[in-house]
């Protein structure tokens, strides 16, 4: 048996071949080139096993688990569910804001503790897992990460009938507040029934809120392993050339996972919250609410089940690994965490890593910030409902980042690039995506036609004596097409119920008899109130809901810019992440994905939904209240919205333009093609911790 042959069987459980093991093989009885063959291929049938020395006979064939493919297989899979689950809780936040009666900056807090969880784990987990047996860590994130995702649906299984109680008691709350010249249209909003609700609701979210707090940080803690973990074991176990394109396989892959949450989000919000249950309505009714909690089930346990998987993975899978360190080393462990300052220190003193690091984060800033609302964006400015805002995240934004990604991978192992030429590309992507951003604010739908919807101002000088202040948001649609903020402020004396959640209003001071609009005319005539239009009441009449817009096909040039400037940024992703990897020693990859990590979280991606959310709910003009408390927003004024949530995901893209730039001006020192060579074999850059 040949030399590298002993190496590669002895890679299965050593960090490199031992001198004296192939001295001992070679000195032995000499196999047929059959014999040889058989014993490679694990299929010996027992001929060899008088012949070789005993610690050899212990050796296990090696199996289909070493395999960089199999390994890229499950590695990918598990995070593409990982990234299914973050874009599945955004995909539901607007179902969980209607549920719990919370603000965007709220559930911004939320989607921004899976990065606490990161931040706390980020740094030492790649520094030990790093020099361990990374397939195993990674497993165990698994596992964890299976626990948080569980541990988010646990609010339905203890709270989900009681709530789903109090949401269909506000719709069966019974009319609106009607004009009241006696200064009671307030009171009648908050009777017994109206305190009760509210107070069981908001004692159920005092709970919920920050329970799933603590899940999406043990999520956080879970999905750091996956990322820091596995592209660098993927890196030291193919050639430096096929790199770019393994590197585009790994992140365009991991595009797909974020796309096919937003799908989920659509399938399991068009399933009722109780799939047992017929609400005999459908899924436009504001009574409706969907399975928020239903794809979190899926995901879990299809990540128990990928974990299992990855337990089987070898330490090493390249037939030539990294030599064994000095025999001192193995009979005398150092400590722990002996050098992990001197790695930290590493890093920090590396300026292209640190320019990087810094162009990483406001790279995710941005995208992080827009992908985080921006279902509930399409809702607010084209109208859209949640499934199909949904959809389009998915397949007009995601989908096309994954093309691009892959794209870029493909380019890179042909051309060949400079690492200046690469990151004078990732800036140019900056650049584009600011400048797409900018577009974008120009394009939206005509506003629907409101009546006074402005902070500070309840009534209109037709229904001052009404006494509105105080009413919640119960809008109606006159027949003037005009979406009042409550029948008291259109000016309405009396009501008619339709149904259980329609009601007709009539005697409307503010509405203009003469006009005629869609809807109004339409609800009565379902209902078959009037037979002609003579019938109709010589007063104001309003119906129950918006009135909403007409058709508007500024969404479908929304979606081919947005997915255009998407594309372009997607492709300079594989060469933002070859310039960390490259960039630093062979070593220290791990800890680098770590240092990238560990900043995106603290300066990125925890602020970031916050901020965002902040920034959507300062374009609020009027907000949902009820028994004297303060809920959701109910009305977005849609101009300050396109401002503020694209002006700013644009301001921080041209802050990494200029970081870019930076690390163009530096880059000319890394090699993006080193040659394969024999791997340093310095003690203090190993160490044969296992997990």
């Amino acid at each position: 048996m040949t030399a590298p042959d002993v190496a590669t069987v002895t890679a299965v459980g050593q960090a490199g071949p031992d001198p004296a093991l192939q001295d001992g093989v070679m000195k032995g009885v000499e196999a047929t080139p059959e014999e040889q063959e058989r014993l490679a291929t694990g299929n010996n049938n027992g001929s060899l096993d008088c012949k070789l020395p005993p610690h050899i006979q212990k050796v296990k064939p090696r199996s289909a688990f070493y395999s960089t493919r199999v390994f890229m297989l499950v590695f990918l899979s598990g995070w593409v569910l990982q990234g299914m689950f973050l874009t599945y809780f955004v995909s539901v936040t607007t179902t969980v804001e209607k549920l719990f009666k919370v603000g965007s900056k709220t559930t911004g807090t939320l989607l921004a503790a899976t990065e606490i969880g990161q931040i706390c784990t980020a740094l030492f987990l790649t520094y030990l897992a790093g020099r361990g047996h990374r397939p195993r860590w990674i497993a165990c994130m698994m596992l964890v990460l299976a626990v948080g995702v569980i541990g988010c649906v646990v609010p339905h299984i203890l709270y989900g009938t009681q709530l789903m109680d109090v949401h269909l008691d506000a719709h069966r709350a019974g009319a609106a507040p009607v004009c009241s010249t006696d200064g009671n249209s307030s009171v009648v909003t908050c009777d017994a029934a109206h305190a009760q609700n509210t107070a069981t609701r908001s004692s159920i979210t005092a709970v919920v809120i920050p329970w799933l707090f603590i899940c999406l940080l043990v999520v956080g803690v879970g999905q750091t392993g996956i990322a820091t973990l596995g592209i660098p074991y993927v890196d030291d176990n193919v050639g430096s050339r096929q790199s770019p394109l393994y590197m585009a396989i790994t992140i365009g892959t991991r595009v797909i996972g974020p796309a096919l949450g937003f799908l989920l989000g659509a399938l399991c919000t068009r399933v009722y919250v109780d799939p047992l249950a017929n609400p005999e309505y459908e899924y436009s009714d504001p009574r409706w609410v969907g399975a928020w909690w239903l794809g979190m089930v899926f995901i879990a346990g299809f990540i128990v089940l990928l974990s299992a998987l990855m337990f089987c993975f070898p330490r090493q899978i390249k037939p030539t690994p990294l030599p064994s360190p000095p025999k001192f080393n193995m009979q005398k462990r150092d400590p722990l965490f002996k050098d992990f300052f001197a790695t930290i220190k590493r890093q920090l003193t590396n300026d292209i890593l640190m320019w990087r690091t810094a162009s990483s984060v406001l790279h995710l800033m941005p995208i992080s910030g827009v992908y985080s609302y921006l279902p509930k964006y399409l809702e607010q400015q084209f109208r859209l409902p949640t499934h199909d805002a949904n959809l389009v995240s998915g397949l007009g934004g995601i989908l096309v980042m994954g093309l691009g990604i892959i794209t870029s991978g493909v380019v890179i192992l042909r051309l060949v690039p400079t690492a200046r030429q690469v990151a004078a590309w990732t800036a140019a992507t900056a650049a584009i995506y600011s400048a797409g951003m900018v577009v974008l604010m120009f394009v939206s739908c005509p506003e629907e036609s409101y009546r006074a919807l402005t902070p500070g101002v309840s009534n209109l000088s037709c229904s001052e004596a009404c006494h509105c202040d105080g009413a919640p948001y119960s809008p109606v649609c006159g027949q003037d097409s005009f979406t009042y903020q409550s029948p008291c402020q259109a000016g309405c004396v009396s009501s008619q119920q339709l149904d259980n959640s329609t009601w007709l209003y009539h005697n409307c001071s503010c509405i203009n008899v003469t006009l005629q609009g869609d809807k109004a005319l339409k609800t009565i005539e379902r209902y078959g109130l009037y037979d002609t239009p003579l019938d109709y009441p010589s007063t104001g009449f309003a119906v129950t809901g918006e009135c909403g817009g007409g058709a508007c096909k500024q969404i479908y040039a929304f979606i081919a810019i947005f997915a255009a400037v998407m594309f372009v940024h997607a492709s300079g992703e594989v060469g933002a992440v070859l310039l960390i990897i490259r960039c630093t020693d062979k070593h220290d990859k791990a800890m680098a994905m770590g240092v990238i990590q560990f900043a995106i979280g603290v300066f990125g991606n925890v602020p970031c939904p916050i901020i965002f959310g902040a920034a959507i709910d300062a374009a609020c003009r009027l907000r949902d209240r009820a028994c004297g408390l303060l809920g959701g927003c109910a009305s977005y004024d849609n101009d300050s919205l396109r401002h503020f949530y694209l002006g700013l995901s644009a301001g921080l893209m041209f802050l990494a333009f200029i970081m870019d730039m930076l690390v163009w001006s530096k880059a000319g020192r890394i090699d993006m093609n080193p040659a394969d060579r024999a791997p340093d074999a310095a003690p203090s850059a190993r160490s044969d911790t296992p997990l």
